[in-house]
């Protein structure tokens, strides 16, 4: 669920977002923050996720073949995973192959990415801007 979300348009192009920014609040009490730029100086894919007893960060999540680490610090100790470099591509097109050829199940489906597209026409519209435009094929 939005919480709220911020947003600013790109000079000279009305309706076309820059930058947003939004907090949200998920089932059971967890809390998130997106962070989102096309203007930024430098390319940040990371992940960050706080629990009660730690915290996880991933510096590339969307890029593992750049770099698979997730490093895992509790109060405890700091230690570092290895996923494996395979493209997260990859790893979509093996499930889609998996599913055509033996029926195996998405992980995700046309709900989801429904849901998903409403969240982000939410955070515009919290944030002041119009949703994106609707295609019909």
């Amino acid at each position: 669920m939005l919480i709220n979300s911020r947003a600013g348009e790109r000079k000279r192009l009305p309706g076309v977002d820059e930058w947003l920014n939004a907090d949200l609040a998920f089932p059971g009490g967890a809390t998130g923050a997106v962070r989102t730029s096309m203007a930024a100086e430098q390319v940040d894919f990371s992940c960050k996720i706080v629990g009660t007893r730690g915290e996880a960060f991933a510096p590339s999540f969307v890029l593992p073949h750049k770099d698979d680490r997730v490093i895992v610090t509790t109060k405890e100790d700091t230690w570092v995973e290895h996923l494996g470099t395979k493209s997260s591509y990859a790893y979509q097109l093996e499930a889609f192959a998996a599913h055509l050829r033996t029926g195996a199940p998405l992980l995700t489906d046309a709900d989801d990415a429904v849901a998903t597209m409403e969240l982000i026409d939410a955070c515009y519209q919290g944030a002041g801007m119009q949703p994106r435009p609707v295609s019909v094929i």
